[in-house]
């Protein structure tokens, strides 16, 4: 019911002309206003003196047996007030703009990791060379962030607000689940791996539905979703400080330590970028990971530079 459609019921109810079930929907509407404790300010004391005097006149000019004290006790009086237009009032809103929802923006550099807690209570480990965007709340029919980068997500569940990541062109919405995404612009594929829930992934072209224990697969370039099971503790195990490399070319395993560590690989020679490594590192040194890599690969070496760089030598033999 509208504020125009409550002044009209008010000037029928004063005029002996309003119907039952109208007077039934100025309860109904005394009551909301009730619960509501809604408030009258009166724009000066000398206005507050003329509401009293013209609503005394009103009471002593409806002399037909009917009473409106109740609607006097109230606030619901506001409405017989704006009649008079004499005061103001406050309802669901009133005129003060709303503040403004900032968006905050978190980062990490090559080799920092970072424990974000976003308003909803989700949380939020953001791995090394990555981008978080989200609002300072949450407001209207969805939770929606911005990730560039990889992070891992333990979503508050909140069925009639679903949370989603937009990474490039592919969204992943969720309502209550814990799951990875690696989505570094670099790369060919973005990968949501699910540790527990559900969650639905979508591109322009076509959406998938995955499971604890199963991975989602977008191509950048075919703009394709494939689908398929794993294990999951190689792909989240990162938060906890553990490196896992499966057959993974020198190349592949100097990116994953570049941004683990915040150092620039260069190498001696093409063909050990070709060389091929599986190992799994728990909180180690760079410099332990380096010299375990030298044992395994009899002929390789490596020497630090300078400005962060390390050099890559000598051969390697699979």
């Amino acid at each position: 019911m509208t504020e125009n459609d409550v002044k009209k019921l008010m000037q029928k109810y004063l005029d002996g002309t309003i119907t039952a079930a109208e007077e039934r929907q100025l309860e109904r509407f005394e009551s909301i206003l009730l619960s509501k404790s809604e408030e009258v300010d009166f724009k000066s004391e000398s206005n507050k003196i003329t509401v009293k005097q013209n609503l005394s006149r009103i009471i002593r000019k409806n002399n037909k047996g009917r009473t409106i004290y109740k609607w006097l006790q109230i606030s619901a009086s506001w409405v017989v007030i704006i009649g008079l237009g004499i005061v103001t009032y406050n309802w669901s809103n009133d005129d003060t703009p709303p503040k403004p929802i900032a968006e905050i923006m978190e980062r990490t550099d090559w080799g920092q990791k970072l424990n974000v807690t976003l308003s909803d209570g989700t949380k939020v480990v953001l791995n090394s060379g990555s981008t978080i965007r989200f609002a300072e709340r949450f407001e209207g029919d969805s939770r929606e962030v911005e990730l560039i980068g990889e992070a891992f997500f333990d979503v508050v569940e909140n069925k009639d607000k679903p949370f989603l990541i937009k990474t490039a062109d592919l969204t992943t919405e969720v309502l209550g689940t814990s799951f990875n995404v690696n989505a570094y612009p670099d790369k060919e594929e973005i990968a949501v791996t699910l540790a527990s829930g559900k969650v639905k992934i979508a591109s322009a072209d076509s959406t998938v539905v995955i499971h604890p224990n199963e991975q989602a697969v977008f191509n950048n370039l075919k703009k394709t979703i494939n689908t398929s099971e794993v294990q999951i503790n190689p792909y989240i195990d990162w938060k906890n400080g553990i490196i896992h490399i499966k057959d993974a070319t020198l190349a592949e395993t100097t990116e994953i330590l570049e941004r683990w560590y915040g150092v620039d690989f260069v190498f001696e020679n093409e063909k050990l970028e070709n060389c091929h490594i599986t190992a799994t590192y728990n909180n180690q040194t760079l410099a332990t990971v380096l010299e375990s890599i030298k044992h395994v690969k009899k002929g390789m070496g490596y020497e630090y530079l300078e400005d962060n760089k390390i050099l890559i030598t000598g051969s390697c033999r699979d």
